[in-house]
């Protein structure tokens, strides 16, 4: 027969198992509505916010990241 800490922990996992399954409903919303908006997005990435270009140009005139790799990688064309 359980002891009582046992029952306890048995009915805290079935208690925990059930707020994850609503985290895990909540995330797949969220990821889905991600997924909606990058849809929206217009296409190529770079460009899009200034500063993203602003921080391409700066690594790449420090020489942190190398040219080839950048157009390798589709960051700049």
């Amino acid at each position: 027969m359980p002891t009582k800490k046992e029952a306890e922990a048995a009915h805290d996992c079935k208690k925990d198992c059930e707020l994850l399954h609503k985290e895990i409903a909540a995330l797949k919303k969220e990821v889905a509505a991600l997924k909606e908006e990058l849809k929206k997005a217009p296409k190529g990435g770079g460009g899009t916010d200034p500063r993203v270009d602003l921080l391409l140009t700066h690594l790449l005139d420090r020489q942190f990241l190398s040219e080839k790799y950048c157009k390798k990688s589709g960051l700049i064309k």
